[in-house]
C-alpha cells in the first residue's frame, strides 16, 4: 500500500511539470516534488549524519513536514477549487482558515465549501487532518524505535522493546527508565 502512495504521489509530481501549460492553477503541487526529495534515501542518509538534531527528532520532523505540506495542498486545492463559485473564500488566507478549521475538526461553520466536491474535500481534509494529527503526537510522544547500537552489527535503531538485535540476534541491553 505504502509503494502505490508513494507512486501515486511520484505521478502527482510530475504532472505538476505540466501545471504551467494549463495554467498556474495548479502550479503548487509542485511542493509535492520537495516532499519527494526529502524522502530520497541519500538525502535522509546525509541528513541523519550531518544533523544530530534531525538524526534525534527524525520522526517528529518528518511528520511534521508531512503536516505541513499536507495544510499547503489542501489549502491551495480548496482556494483553486472555490474562489470562483464560493464568496467565503476570496482570498488564500480564507482557504487556508477553512483548511485548519476542517483540518482540526472544529469547523467553526462561518466558512462552508460548495457543492459535492466541496463537502468531499472538507470530509477527507477531516480524516486525514486527524490522522496526521495523531501521527504527529505519536512520533513527538511515543516514538516507535529507540536509538542503541548493536554491539555486533551497529544497527542503530531498534524496537522500543527490544531483546535481541533483528539484524543479526545479539542481545541488546537497552536502558529504559525502570532499570538503574
Amino acid at each position: 500500500m505504502r509503494a502505490v502512495f508513494s507512486s501515486l504521489i511520484d505521478l502527482v509530481a510530475i504532472l505538476s511539470f505540466l501545471a504551467p501549460l494549463t495554467g498556474e492553477g495548479f502550479g503548487f503541487l509542485r511542493v509535492l516534488r520537495t516532499l519527494r526529495l526529502l524522502h530520497t534515501y541519500r538525502t535522509l542518509m546525509e541528513l541523519r549524519e550531518d544533523m544530530p538534531f534531525f538524526r534525534k527528532h527524525e520522526e517528529a520532523l518528518i511528520a511534521g513536514v508531512h503536516l505541513t505540506v499536507f495544510v499547503f495542498v489542501m489549502t491551495a486545492i480548496v482556494y483553486e477549487s472555490q474562489r470562483s463559485i464560493n464568496p467565503q473564500i476570496a482570498d488564500y488566507a480564507d482557504a487556508l482558515y477553512f483548511t485548519v478549521t476542517a483540518l482540526t475538526t472544529t469547523g467553526f461553520g462561518d466558512i462552508t465549501l460548495e457543492g459535492k466536491f466541496g463537502k468531499l474535500l472538507s470530509v477527507f481534509i477531516m480524516i486525514c487532518g486527524v490522522t496526521l494529527f495523531l501521527r504527529l503526537a505519536q512520533a513527538l510522544f511515543r516514538p516507535r524505535k529507540v536509538r542503541f547500537p548493536c554491539p555486533s552489527c551497529g544497527l542503530q535503531r531498534h524496537d522500543v522493546d527490544a531483546v535481541h538485535c533483528k539484524a543479526c540476534g545479539t542481545r541488546l541491553a537497552i536502558p529504559d527508565e525502570g532499570r538503574d
